[in-house]
């Protein structure tokens, strides 16, 4: 087994070196950063990121406004099933003694 492993960043491209044993990092290379960016490479930069986070929470917002009518019919399903599984009868809490 190796001591070590090499894993590069998917998101920022930095080079970690992780004991297999514990998953700690032992070190990072982060790659150099580029000097040579305009103004407008970073405000199109921040333009994308609050483009992406608008998307994110949108569909944060979708998933949580329907999530009362899936957690109904989540419901509904498992009442029917426990309605037709008579095999099993609920024990009480006194019934564990």
């Amino acid at each position: 087994m190796t001591d070590r492993l090499d894993v590069t960043c998917p998101c920022c491209a930095a080079r970690l070196v992780i004991d297999p044993a514990t998953g700690e990092i032992l070190s990072a290379e982060r790659p150099p950063a580029d000097a040579a960016k305009t103004f407008e490479d970073a405000m199109t930069t921040v333009n994308e990121g609050a483009r992406r986070r608008e998307q994110a929470f949108a569909k944060a917002f979708d998933r949580t406004q329907n999530l009362d009518d899936l957690l109904q019919k989540k419901f509904d399903e498992a009442r029917k099933k426990a309605a037709q599984d008579k095999s099993k009868k609920p024990r009480g809490p006194f019934d564990l003694d």
